[in-house]
């Protein structure tokens, strides 16, 4: 579990409200015995390497916040300039002023008096709290008495390999190696190769130091191993005799094919009067996992299963998620249920929260539920016992999304790219997953689901995490209208942003055929949803009240609220709960946060070394394209599968220019201009695993191209 340090939560708030204070003033302050001086400032010094505390030069300690210094992370973009996210806002970095802080760092920063031309902060790097990583991954570049790592992702700089540390490496081979010295102004950071991973031109290789990189593992701890196969699948009739038996109702999951982890069930009744009452089962993973134990540590590090493109690295062992708590069909298993009463007008008029047993009919796939829908004659033979029910759930479904876009939710309904392997885990083609039905209905239910939770815990005012999107910021909002206005898009009111506004852009831009572009400067201007103990609202759902508690095997924020749900349902919690509670819960959101944030990372990296491992075997073809983004070297595109890759106007035969102003692409030889949202079509003439690049030029360029010699490259 999260430890709390009862000492350092009592000398912040005494710090609150002083200038600062000395080795003896915080003795006092902490009843800490003067003997123990030397014990007594290496706990500060800890605290002031946690960025918790600061000492000046007077060797007086202070709060960072005291002193005019923010917490946040550090992102280096390309070695160029970077930015720091802090909670309150983002600052850009000169790249004089990264202080040998590398990307992924969490630093304090000093504001400067600098306020750049669109309206952003600028700031200083001072102290860095913690280095990202432990690891770095990269291409070995081997010299006859050193060596330098070109690291494989943003990490800012070449590393220096001194000679006694290859490890027997090759020269471009792809290896890990460990940060012995972060660098300076003057020096390039060194550090040691503790692994050959192989070839850079291998996706699994790839995938492997990203894992590597990222220091996530799907091996779990002897402890952790040993409690699961210690827990019984077995269900009393004691344990029975506690909950609501669901086990007549035709229960069904609809989930993906590929799915194993199957952790919400649904059933739906339609009344007499024309109501609707539906029941979420969730499964109750809280009963099985206890509260510090090995299992429950484990998840609560993980924070969350991460998907990649060729593998499931769990948050809990196999035995748990694939099996004792996965709602297998025909097997009785314990959940965590709401039932809803929903009129007909999809409002909701009861809602209870209970432990049950459910027993599923049916493991439905989000296909074949579809395929009912299209009235596929053997998939409606086949489950004529629940038919019925399906058709009142679409009934249902739209009712709610009707009420869902009437207050103003955007509905990001982008494209996923698939990457479908073979049993050599290469890829066999790129599938286009779009949402349909079966998909949606579920989305709708677990949303209502989520949102019932939410409103329920709010009003018993009971410390719990809450899914939090905030309203954008209007810096943010500005340079979005910026943008907007290359389509004859604006947002009024930025201070009072609702999101109907951006609802209704998309809406129109899909007319257009404009809309991926449009969905994605909007997803850029939002901020990050993250899990918060104050309920600060959905802006893109437009809802008040919102939590996650539908997925416990996957996320640990859902576990968190089935324990908390579970004090509710038993009255109330006691006064020693309540303050566990408060003190637990802000920590523990800040922690799921990021690793939310860095399993999005890997699953997208994972899914991007396999879309461009299949575009190797693509160089030389041509693909219709759209484009989507300059800088001033590039033109970016995305195929009609959605394949991102980009124009090197470096290797063009004419000069280009980049209009920030009309955000356009000029040819100042010809006159020729480029703009966004124009399709064309495209030669890919690179593919590159090591870099993740796909390079293209447009097809009526092509041959100046190979003239120039960029195939060769």
């Amino acid at each position: 579990m999260i430890k709390f340090d009862k000492d350092l939560e009592k000398l912040k708030l005494v710090l609150k409200n002083s200038k600062s204070l000395s080795l003896d003033e915080i003795t006092k302050v902490l009843n800490w015995s003067p003997k123990f001086r030397k014990e007594n400032r290496t706990k500060l010094e800890n605290w002031i390497s946690q960025g918790e505390l600061v000492i000046n030069k007077k060797n007086r300690y202070n709060l960072p916040e005291n002193v005019g210094l923010k917490k946040g992370i550090f992102s280096n973009i390309s070695g160029r300039f970077g930015f720091v996210d802090t909670e309150e806002e983002s600052y850009f970095i000169p790249r004089n002023r990264f202080n040998s802080a590398l990307d992924g760092d969490t630093v304090l920063i000093s504001e400067t008096a600098t306020i750049r031309e669109n309206g952003k902060k600028e700031a200083e790097i001072k102290f860095i709290i913690s280095r990202k990583k432990n690891i770095i991954t990269g291409i070995f570049q081997k010299k006859e008495s050193f060596g330098f790592v070109i690291p494989t992702e943003s990490f800012g700089r070449d590393i220096y390999i001194p000679k006694q540390f290859f490890n027997k490496a090759q020269n471009d081979e792809l290896v890990a190696l460990k940060i012995t010295f972060w660098g300076d102004e003057k020096r390039k950071p060194e550090g040691k190769i503790v692994e050959r991973i192989g070839t850079p031109f291998d996706s699994d290789n790839m995938i492997k130091a990203l894992i590597l990189r990222e220091e996530v593992s799907d091996e779990f701890s002897p402890e952790a191993i040993a409690e699961a196969k210690q827990i019984s699948t077995s269900i009393t009739e004691n344990e029975i005799k506690k909950r609501k038996d669901l086990r007549a109702l035709s229960v069904i999951t609809i989930d993906g094919e590929d799915a194993k982890d199957l952790d919400d069930a649904v059933f739906l009744e339609k009344l007499e009067n024309g109501y609707y009452r539906l029941i979420v089962s969730i499964a109750d993973v809280s009963h099985y996992i206890k509260v510090g134990s090995a299992l429950d540590r484990e998840a609560e590090n993980r924070g969350n299963s991460i998907y990649l493109v060729d593998r499931v690295i769990p948050m809990f062992p196999k035995e748990i998620s694939n099996g004792i708590c996965s709602l297998n069909p025909n097997e009785d298993k314990l959940t965590f249920s709401i039932e809803l009463l929903i009129d007909n007008y999809g409002r909701v008029i009861e809602v209870q929260t209970y432990k049950s047993i459910i027993n599923t009919v049916y493991r439905m796939s989000y296909t074949d539920v579809n395929k009912i829908f299209q009235n596929d004659s053997k998939l409606n033979e086949k489950y004529k016992e629940i038919v019925p029910m399906l058709y009142d759930m679409l009934e249902l479904s739209k009712i709610i999304r009707e009420i869902k876009h009437n207050r103003g939710a955007i509905d990001f309904d982008l494209p996923e790219i698939k990457a479908i392997l073979d049993e050599k885990k290469k890829v066999k083609y790129l599938k286009v997953i779009n949402r349909g039905e079966a998909e949606k209905i579920i989305e709708d239910f677990m949303i209502l689901a989520n949102e019932a939770v939410a409103e329920r815990i709010f009003w018993l005012e009971i410390p719990s995490i809450y899914r939090v999107h905030e309203t954008p910021d209007i810096e943010r909002l500005k340079t979005l209208n910026e943008s907007f206005s290359r389509f004859n898009y604006h947002l009024h009111s930025l201070e009072d942003i609702h999101p109907k506004k951006f609802q209704t852009i998309i809406e129109d831009s899909q007319k257009k055929g404009i809309s991926t572009i449009v969905h994605k400067m909007i997803l850029t201007s939002l901020k990050q949803a993250k899990y918060s103990m104050k309920n600060l609202g959905h802006f893109g759902l437009a809802s008040n009240y919102y939590t996650h508690f539908t997925s416990p095997i996957r996320r640990y924020s859902d576990l968190i609220v089935h324990r908390v749900l579970t004090i509710a349902n038993n009255g109330y919690p006691t006064k020693k709960q309540y303050k566990a509670l408060l003190k637990y819960l802000p920590e523990v959101a800040q922690h799921i946060s990021k690793t939310e944030r860095k399993a999005m990372k890997i699953e997208e990296e994972s899914v991007k070394i396999k879309v461009v491992e299949y575009m190797l075997n693509k160089v030389g073809e041509n693909f219709k394209a759209t484009i989507v983004g300059f800088n001033n070297k590039k033109i970016f595109f995305e195929t009609e599968e959605y394949v991102e890759c980009f124009w090197d106007l470096t290797t063009a035969k004419n000069y280009y220019e980049f209009d920030e102003i009309e955000y356009v692409m000029r040819d100042i030889d010809t006159g020729r201009v480029f703009q966004l949202g124009e399709k064309m079509e495209i030669l890919v003439v690179r593919a590159t695993l090591q870099m993740l690049e796909i390079e293209v030029v447009p097809l009526e360029f092509s041959h100046e191209y190979t003239r120039q010699g960029g195939g060769k490259r």
